[in-house]
């Protein structure tokens, strides 16, 4: 089976289930469909998008996790299917919180995370830098690293500016946060499908409304939408220069079914790598190994054009 994330950036669509399909059907009353059975996640990208209540249940009843934006493209919520315990053990693992355990698999993943930093600023040929020495330190310190990479990183642009996380303005920073959230979105619905608690992290704290294991899980893929975002201003000048937000989206989604990870002996695509992920930590956990999970790394991954099967829907 391949999997999809359908992205709807087309003013005015009724969405509607039927006969295992869902529908897209335009103000020109054309229509489009893609089998329920085949969505991962389904990006709500516009605005006066309509659906009804028993399209929405049956979207969630086959785990497709719903990310809803803002006019401005700025993610703004999920719809996700109720919590599942698939297997017990594993959420009994989860929520005994073994501490020493956490602390090594977060080493690891933030580890990780600063490695895929700067293997982007490499692959994006970012002058010399310091990044590293910080990674020799007995405790990393995250501010100090992320503050010298987004300096040097936005640079590849020719901008000095600053990251913005929240109600971005700068264009880079809206396609950057936009990107970050639509993994989230793949990890979100993985973490539920495998019977996770999405609100129980291993580093990131629980606040009202948050989901700390997907954030968590989402810091070593952030590298990867970073270096995205600069081929798209690379590979779409035209498109990057008129700050074609639409045309970003597009350009991830085909990221993320072109690229490819390799692990277990199989090549995955990093919309499925998600699973992948967190079936690993799910090993750590009932195996009380964090050498167990397996991780996202940037400088692995690999470009595959099948230009006549797993295609990417784009409306």
């Amino acid at each position: 089976m391949s999997y999809h994330i359908l992205h709807i950036t087309t003013p005015g669509v009724v969405l509607y289930c039927e006969k295992g399909f869902l529908f897209c059907k335009y103000t020109d009353g054309n229509e489009n469909k893609i089998p329920v059975a085949d969505l991962r996640s389904l990006i709500i990208a516009t605005h006066q998008v309509t659906f009804t209540n028993s399209c929405l249940a049956r979207l969630l009843e086959n785990d497709v996790v719903i990310l809803h934006c803002n006019d401005k493209y700025q993610p703004t919520g999920w719809s996700a299917g109720l919590d599942k315990v698939i297997r017990k053990e594993a959420f009994f693992k989860q929520i005994a919180r073994n501490t020493a355990l956490e602390y090594s698999l977060w080493q690891k993943i933030l580890r990780q995370k600063i490695l895929n930093q700067l293997d982007n600023l490499e692959l994006l040929g970012c002058p010399e830098h310091d990044i590293d020495k910080l990674l020799e330190c007995p405790a990393i310190s995250e501010g100090n690293v992320a503050k010298k990479y987004w300096q040097k990183y936005f640079e590849t642009f020719g901008l000095h500016i600053n990251r913005e996380h929240q109600d971005a303005e700068v264009f880079e920073n809206i396609c950057l946060n936009y990107g970050y959230a639509v993994i989230s979105t793949l990890l979100y619905r993985s973490i539920l499908t495998h019977g996770l608690l999405p609100n129980l992290g291993i580093q990131h704290k629980a606040r009202y409304n948050s989901t700390p294991l997907v954030y968590d899980f989402v810091e070593p893929f952030r590298a990867f939408v970073d270096f995205y975002l600069k081929k798209f201003a690379e590979n779409c000048a035209e498109d990057y220069q008129k700050q074609a937000l639409k045309s970003w989206n597009k350009y991830l989604a085909g990221c993320l079914k072109n690229y490819r990870l390799k692990a277990r002996g199989l090549s995955y695509k990093i919309i499925d790598f998600c699973d992948v992920y967190v079936e690993s930590f799910i090993n750590a956990l009932l195996h009380d190994e964090a050498d167990k999970i397996i991780l996202p790394k940037l400088k692995a991954q690999y470009l595959h054009i099948d230009k006549h099967r797993n295609r990417e829907y784009e409306e």
